[in-house]
């Protein structure tokens, strides 16, 4: 199977996938102003070609390196030199990815739909390791239980129909007692290693509203920002209002957190027992205006929540808030289904993608690379599907490309040999072109007719 050919000419199984995606978004350009740059040897570009088709292959880094060895014109060390380089800005490089994939879909985007940007975290587990760079002891929310690893940040955008992952942040235990491992760098805060890794250990309220300025006034700014309850406190909901943007989120069932109404502060429980239900087969249950207030902010954010009974228990009800007013209840509620695009992109990173078992660095560049790879990856997965206006998911689209690099590389290889059967007919045979033209034509028919579909000729059986 070839890879990468020496020549340097596309013309091999993962080069063919891969080859549109990388010119259509200029990864190259993308890389070189994000300092993924080699003064000698394989260029940058070819190495993270080669990484982001790695996992179509069905075979690790060293496995791929043994079998292709011939084939491929740089090692194991040359990968990790790219992944470990600190001075990568990665972060940009994809930030500048994500708004130019969502550009382009864009164009594909009726004016009627209403864009959003979604927020979630989610868990990376290094529960094996000990010596990776900030590991952490993280709390899962979803399991009650604690783990090793790293908590992923995720900023994406979705239409309603194609979720692209725009930014992410991979974070550390913001509190020290619960780092298991420290940093491997010297501290300079003029480098980006250093601030990568003070990054890593912010609040994550913090990093959401510094990732919402940062995509502001871009093809992916839209007007909504939806994100579970983990994020619904007063005080983000003003904060991102205050920014520009519209929130819609489900609430936290918390005394603590209360709302202004009718000219008490009450929390949504006694704001939903002080009023009459809607009867019958309603979508929703109840609906109500508030005002937002916290005491850090003078301001206040009129606000709709709208109660929906809760599917799983129908004795319980889900709160759900917009900023929006002009949003009807209807809408409220579909634009908040939108939030649900960012679960299936966990699934398939990690169970399809590879994210977290793919490599096992412990330098927490190298990680952060590698988490870049694998969500340029998804986008190429996600465009597809869009662009071939494709039913089938993106894991249907990725095991159908894994099969399709299958057959690339099976008509590359039975190309390679006709080749080397004509050169040896006319050196060694004396054969004229015209008889080799024959005789291949010959060996063709005889084929049995499982190659013959692998080749893509015309098949004739009686």
């Amino acid at each position: 199977m070839t890879i990468i050919p020496e020549t340097g000419e596309h013309d091999n199984a993962i080069f063919q996938c891969c080859a549109h995606f990388i010119k259509r978004f200029g990864i190259k350009k993308l890389l070189r102003e994000a300092g993924a740059t080699k003064e000698k040897g394989t260029p940058a570009c070819d190495i993270f070609a080669f990484l982001m088709g790695l996992v179509f292959t069905g075979k690790n880094l060293y496995t791929l390196l043994e079998v292709a060895s011939e084939k491929i014109s740089f090692g194991k060390d040359t990968v990790y030199r790219l992944l470990n380089k600190p001075a990568i800005n990665w972060e940009l490089f994809f930030f500048r990815l994500g708004i130019s994939a969502v550009s382009e879909i864009n164009d594909l985007t009726s004016e009627n739909r209403k864009a959003a940007l979604i927020f979630d975290d989610s868990p990376y587990n290094r529960n094996r390791s000990k010596k990776v760079e900030l590991l952490s002891r993280c709390y899962d929310h979803v399991t009650h239980s604690f783990y090793k690893g790293f908590t992923m940040l995720t900023m994406g955008w979705s239409d309603g129909q194609t979720f692209l992952p725009i930014s992410f942040r991979l974070l550390a235990s913001s509190n020290n007692k619960n780092l298991l491992h420290g940093s491997h760098v010297k501290e300079d805060n003029r480098t980006l290693a250093t601030k990568r890794r003070k990054e890593a250990q912010k609040e994550k309220p913090a990093l959401v509203l510094e990732m919402l300025k940062s995509v502001k006034g871009t093809a992916a700014g839209a007007k909504y920002v939806l994100f579970d309850s983990w994020f619904s406190s007063p005080s983000a909901i003003i904060s991102v209002r205050n920014l520009g943007y519209h929130v819609v989120t489900r609430l936290k069932n918390n005394d603590k957190l209360r709302y202004l109404y009718n000219g008490g502060i009450l929390p949504i429980s006694k704001i939903y027992a002080a009023n009459k239900k809607r009867k019958g087969r309603s979508r929703y249950l109840l609906s109500v205006n508030v005002l937002v207030r916290h005491n850090d902010y003078t301001e206040t954010v009129p606000a709709r929540i709208v109660y929906v009974r809760d599917r799983s228990n129908r004795k319980k009800w889900i709160a759900l808030l917009s900023t929006d007013m002009e949003l009807t209840e209807d809408e409220i509620i579909a634009q908040y289904g939108k939030r649900w695009d960012i679960e299936p992109f966990h699934k398939v990173i990690k169970t399809y993608l590879r994210l977290e078992k793919e490599f096992q660095s412990r330098s927490y560049d190298a990680i952060v690379a590698h988490a870049t790879i694998v969500f340029s990856r998804y986008i190429l997965l996600s465009v597809e599907n869009r662009e071939c206006k494709d039913p089938r998911s993106v894991c249907a689209i990725f095991h159908a490309l894994c099969q399709e690099l299958e057959d690339i590389s099976f008509s590359y290889a039975f190309e390679l040999i006709i080749s080397v059967l004509k050169q040896c007919a006319s050196e060694y045979l004396n054969m004229t072109s015209a008889a080799i033209y024959e005789f291949v034509e010959r060996f063709f028919q005889e084929l049995p007719w499982y190659i013959k579909g692998k080749l893509g000729l015309r098949v004739c059986e009686s």
